[in-house]
């Protein structure tokens, strides 16, 4: 399981999650229906702020009502659709590069994480997932009794 990466200039912010599990999927022969498979992969940054793990995914023309952030085991999981005008009636095109379609992004955490804690927002064409840093976990000394 990937963990959330502390960015530097030198290393990119990287998850190879999404990646590895389709790759897991081809060679354990399982079918991958091509509705699974995302189109496009918005742009994302992490950072630490006030104890909290802060993930952001730029989604530009993408309706919030359309998008699902999910915390399954320590991966957090945002997925959603950037619906097409099927009207082009009319229009030319010149240049078409925005990308539409289904997207998927898988972002490892640590253990622990309280998913009810987890706070996301959405403004300006940016989903903001405020995720708190799991307690330090202490030892606690169990008190043998004499039988």
């Amino acid at each position: 399981m990937n963990a959330m990466l502390r960015w530097s200039p030198t290393q990119q912010f990287h998850i190879h999650h999404d990646a590895d599990a389709r790759f897991e999927r081809f060679l354990s022969g399982a079918p991958v229906q091509a509705a699974e498979l995302p189109t496009w992969f918005p742009a994302a940054e992490g950072r630490i702020e006030g104890g909290s793990y802060v993930i952001r995914l730029a989604l530009p023309g993408v309706d919030p009502k359309n998008v699902n952030v999910t915390l399954t085991d320590s991966t957090l999981t945002i997925k959603g659709e950037r619906k097409i005008d099927h009207d082009t009636a009319g229009k030319e095109y010149f240049v078409r590069e925005v990308a539409y379609g289904t997207f998927q992004r898988d972002f490892g955490l640590p253990e622990g994480v309280d998913a009810g804690k987890i706070k996301a927002k959405f403004a300006h064409g940016m989903l903001e997932v405020s995720v708190p840093k799991p307690r330090a976990v202490t030892p606690t000394t169990i008190e043998i009794k004499a039988a």
